[in-house]
């Protein structure tokens, strides 16, 4: 792998997650440690991240307060469109629903939602213990947190490892809501964190309903770990000021597409 391809997975990964060690960016590249810690003395020396001890965060902007959440956000310029996306996914959950949600900033806030809608009688199944934290008070939805390695990121904390998936094949879901790091109408969904592929990949098989949360910064880019085809997630939600060159694609095949 070239130079800039390592670093452009470093700086997109850092953006995303806020921290990183470079034992995890190893495995994200396959480089030697020796070949990352140039790597990351050449960001950090460019203003792009922070080098630390054994890894690298992001450099941290300003940070701001959603109204009514007890989340607290780092400035992210997309949060209006996420926040839009996950009030919509809410409202397609349904009381006795049996749902699977993702990590990321967009699931937080479908959970804070979740949590004011009402709604009861709803099993929610989770590795986003920000998420998880945000519905615990609400006696009329019962979260299940599933275990695994804690990661934590810019704007949520999530569980996952190889023995995740292993608690799956015993639980059924009638919907699924996820995000995704890059949509590209050529490549298809992808990831940054690799580790999230057997679990994902497993949900969106077998699960009777997937759901894709995707603002429009997700569009026109790839990242480091080539998810599904677009085909592949029967539903989207996602803004309504998206090329409609996806919107048509979505049409052409089928895929229910839900705009704010």
């Amino acid at each position: 792998m070239l130079a800039l391809e390592r670093q452009k997975i470093i700086l997109e990964y850092v953006a995303s997650n806020g921290v990183i060690t470079t034992k995890h960016l190893s495995e994200l590249t396959g480089a030697s440690l020796a070949t990352l810690r140039r790597d990351l003395n050449l960001l950090d020396s460019q203003g792009l991240l922070k080098k630390t001890h054994g890894g690298a965060q992001r450099i941290e902007s300003r940070a701001a307060a959603l109204s009514g959440s007890s989340m607290v956000l780092e400035f992210d310029p997309f949060i209006e469109y996420k926040d839009a996306i996950a009030k919509k996914a809410a409202e397609s959950i349904n009381c006795e629903d049996i749902v699977f949600v993702g990590a990321g900033m967009t699931c937080n806030l479908l959970c804070k939602y979740l949590n004011e809608s009402g709604k009861d009688n709803i099993t929610i199944v989770t590795t986003n213990i920000t998420g998880a934290m945000e519905m615990a008070p609400n006696s009329d939805i019962t979260t299940l947190l599933l275990g695994g390695t804690v990661h934590a990121g810019v704007n949520h904390v999530e569980t996952l490892d190889e023995y995740t998936i292993r608690t799956l094949d015993k639980l059924y879901f009638n919907k699924v809501f996820i995000t995704v790091d890059g949509i590209d109408l050529n490549y298809g969904y992808s990831i940054i964190n690799r580790a999230q592929l057997p679990l994902y990949s497993y949900l969106i098989q077998n699960t009777r309903q997937s759901y894709l949360l995707a603002n429009e910064g997700k569009f026109d880019k790839r990242t480091f770990t080539f998810f599904c085809g677009l085909e592949e997630i029967s539903n989207v939600i996602t803004n309504a000021c998206v090329d409609s060159k996806y919107l048509f694609y979505y049409k052409e095949h089928g895929i229910h597409v839900l705009t704010v």
